[in-house]
């Protein structure tokens, strides 16, 4: 049976004009999706240890902003992500974090949505299509991290391998310095590579099954597929730590932390667990009921890039540039079976010309209209994370110096404003720089677990920055030699009774500032 497209509607009848303009709705409508951006936790710690690189000319590897990590190795695998978002800062300020990151998050949506054209599905169902992903692509591209340069080059290896299995061999020998950039931009390459061995088995072995004979695995095409499967693992090996870096990969990629709420398990009663199962559900049904012939490697790549956020939350957005990617035409032609084709095409035919030619520039000025006044900074909210403002402020400006525990959360936002003359304990970094057993305590102390005031003997701790929410701040009220200098609604601090600062910041007005940050700009 050959497979009518919308008339109307269709890539190869549609005038150059249309196309730009629906594609131009599209970037538009997902630039209204992908902001306001919201600032993340660790994005205080990115751009000051990029700024650390480029004004020391090096890769640092003993970390300066805690006082519990001396000798021990930081293995940064986000370090040229850093460097790039500091040179960005220091060029243009937070305007152009936020270039930079709608600029990798606009690029998948285009990426999809040309993928989608040239593989003949119509322009409208290939806006929808894309937009209806971004939803659950949403929530992990609002904050400027590095993992948003891991959607796109995940999104690259897609589409280079479903080029592959068009016919395109030659598209392969890309993906080996995609991953050797990649394990320098940041630790998600490991899905890269697995998802493209995956493919890869699963290719060959579906070409010695048809042909039932081995030997089709000598063929020029395959022992490209071939070579290039062990060159990217080797491609791994091309960063500044060497072997260290995949074991170190490998090794947090399989331990738990319930303790981060993304790297559990997608729960259906939260919203992006209800955007994913959504997006599974409509997945499978247009896999199950389109006409198109199904890759087996593709389909084996698209079930690995399903299982993911069952693992961990955090895969979500691999989900969302994948289902598009590998299932966007079957999603087409599935609805088309349904009648949806038929009845756009109805519509379309209907549209006057001219109007349709006001239509979609209109919409698109309406929605870069709607979008622009949301491009305004990075905002800090507390629905996201909220952060001691007030606190860390009071502390700046007594010129406090010493070391002082943290909140996990807070580490990166402490070492950017009062770093490295304040050190902390704990930060965002997590296993990239603090030993298992540091990382231990500082979560017993946050929580109030058995050994919670360890903590407070290991090192020299003169001041503890705590959570209101955390056990911690009931236990340090009854810590002896321990005094409250200052609390908000959202945190205490505390210090020694013999601190220098105990007098001096028992003294001072709370500034007129939110005590969480609510509102305030990056940085």
């Amino acid at each position: 049976m050959v497979l009518t497209q919308e008339r109307s509607l269709s890539p190869a009848s549609c005038p150059a004009w249309r196309t730009l303009s629906a594609a131009a709705v599209v970037l538009c409508a997902a630039l209204v999706m992908f902001t306001p951006l919201v600032a993340d936790p660790d994005l205080w710690g990115h751009v000051r240890f990029g700024q650390d690189l480029w004004q020391t000319g090096q890769i640092i590897r003993a970390d300066p902003y805690s006082y519990l990590t001396d000798g021990q190795p930081w293995i940064n695998h986000e370090w040229l992500t850093e460097a790039i978002d500091a040179l960005f800062f220091r060029l243009f300020g937070a305007s152009g974090l936020i270039a930079l990151n709608l600029a990798m998050s606009l690029s998948i949506v285009e990426l999809l949505y040309s993928h989608l054209v040239r593989r003949g599905v119509g322009l409208v169902a290939a806006g929808v299509i894309v937009l209806l992903f971004a939803l659950p692509l949403r929530p992990g591209v609002l904050n400027v991290r590095p993992q948003v340069i891991t959607y796109l080059l995940f999104l690259l290896v897609l589409l280079l391998i479903s080029a592959v299995e068009r016919g395109r061999t030659r598209c392969v020998w890309a993906i080996a310095p995609i991953i050797a950039l990649w394990a320098n931009l940041h630790g998600g390459v490991l899905a890269g590579v697995g998802v493209f061995l995956l493919w890869g088995v699963i290719h060959l072995a579906s070409a010695a099954a048809g042909e039932r004979r081995l030997s089709v695995l000598l063929t020029r095409s395959n022992l490209v597929i071939l070579t290039s499967m062990i060159a990217c693992p080797l491609a791994l090996l091309l960063n500044p730590f060497g072997l260290r870096l995949l074991t170190f990969l490998l090794r947090t990629a399989t331990i738990p932390r319930p303790e981060i709420a993304e790297w559990k398990p997608i729960a259906i009663t939260s919203q992006w667990g209800q955007l994913f199962f959504a997006g599974l559900l409509v997945t499978v049904s247009g896999v199950v009921f389109s006409r198109r012939k199904r890759k087996p490697a593709l389909m084996g790549a698209l079930i690995c890039a399903t299982l993911l956020p069952l693992l961990s939350a955090r895969h979500t957005p691999l989900f969302a540039v994948a289902a598009p990617a590998l299932a966007g035409e079957h999603l087409a032609d599935a609805a088309r079976r349904c009648g949806v084709g038929r009845l756009s095409a109805w519509l379309a035919a209907r549209i006057p010309v001219r109007l349709a030619a006001l239509a979609l520039p209109v919409a698109a000025l309406a929605l870069a209209g709607a979008a622009i006044p949301r491009l305004d900074g990075i905002r800090i909210d507390p629905a996201s994370a909220d952060f001691p403002v007030c606190a860390v402020a009071l502390l700046k400006k007594n010129q406090a110096s010493g070391d002082m525990i943290t909140e996990f959360n807070w580490g990166e936002y402490v070492i950017w404003h009062l770093g490295p003359d304040v050190k902390v304990s704990v930060d965002g970094r997590r296993e990239t720089v603090y030993p298992d057993d540091v990382y231990r305590e500082n979560l017993a102390f946050m929580f109030g677990a058995v050994g919670w005031n360890r903590l407070l003997a290991r090192g020299s701790p003169q001041l503890a920055l705590v959570d209101r929410a955390r056990p911690a701040f009931g236990l340090m009220m009854q810590q002896p030699g321990w005094r409250l200098l200052y609390e908000d609604s959202l945190c205490g601090l505390f210090a020694l009774e013999d601190s220098p600062l105990t007098e001096q910041l028992a003294r001072e007005a709370q500034p007129a500032l939110p005590c969480n940050g609510k509102g305030l700009p990056f940085p």
